[in-house]
C-alpha cells in the first residue's frame, strides 16, 4: 500500500470470511454500496478518488457498483468471472438463473478498467477474464495483467511477482485522471 501512495479498504461480504448474515447475490451488493457510502463519508470526499479492486466473487460487486456509479475513479478485476452460471456452463439455456451477470454489466462501466488473470486458473477458467477486458468500452478499457504460469490465488508468488504486481497496480494508478 505504501508503495502505491494509496488507501485500502478491505471487507468480508454478508456471509463470508468473519462477517455474519447469509451470503447471496443481494448481500453482497447492499455490501459493497455501504462499503462505498463509508468511505465517501470517512476516508475521501471525491468518488473519482475511489478504485473498486474485486477478486473472484468480489468481480459480481464491483461490477455491479461500477454499472450504477458514473462518477468511480477505476477498477481492477482480479481473477474475474463473465457471470456466476458462466462459470459452471458456457450454456445459456440457464440465463435466468445466473447471478453476477458481468460481462452484461462491463459494458456499460464509465471508469477505466484493467482486467488480472492466470492463464492457468482452473477455478475460473481464464477465457473469462479476456472475455471481460475485451467488453469494456475501448475508450475505458487498461492493459490487462496476463500471466502465463499462474492460477487463480498465487498470481504474487515466486521470484519477482509481487513486484510485477505492484509495478503493474502502480502503471494503473497513475494513468488515471
Amino acid at each position: 500500500v505504501q508503495s502505491l501512495n494509496c488507501n485500502v479498504v478491505m471487507y468480508d461480504y454478508s456471509g463470508f470470511g468473519e462477517s455474519g448474515g447469509v451470503p447471496s447475490e443481494a448481500s453482497t451488493y447492499t455490501d459493497i454500496r455501504s462499503v462505498y457510502d463509508y468511505v465517501l463519508d470517512h476516508v475521501c470526499e471525491e468518488a473519482s478518488n475511489i478504485v473498486l479492486y474485486g477478486q473472484s466473487v468480489g468481480s459480481g460487486p464491483s461490477c455491479h457498483l461500477a454499472f450504477k456509479n458514473d462518477e468511480l475513479g477505476g477498477m481492477i478485476l482480479h481473477s474475474p468471472f463473465t457471470s456466476g452460471m458462466r462459470v459452471l456452463t458456457p450454456s445459456r439455456l440457464l440465463a435466468c438463473l445466473d447471478i453476477y451477470p458481468n460481462i452484461n454489466r462491463i459494458q456499460h462501466v464509465r471508469c477505466p478498467v484493467m482486467v488480472i488473470h492466470g492463464e492457468l486458473d482452473e477455478e475460473v477458467p481464464f477465457v473469462h477474464g479476456r472475455e471481460l477486458h475485451e467488453k469494456v468500452p475501448e475508450h475505458l478499457r487498461r492493459e490487462p495483467w496476463w500471466i502465463k504460469d499462474r492460477g487463480h490465488n498465487d498470481i504474487t508468488d515466486g521470484p519477482g511477482k509481487m513486484a510485477e504486481y505492484i509495478r503493474r497496480l502502480r502503471q494503473f494508478l497513475n494513468g488515471l485522471d
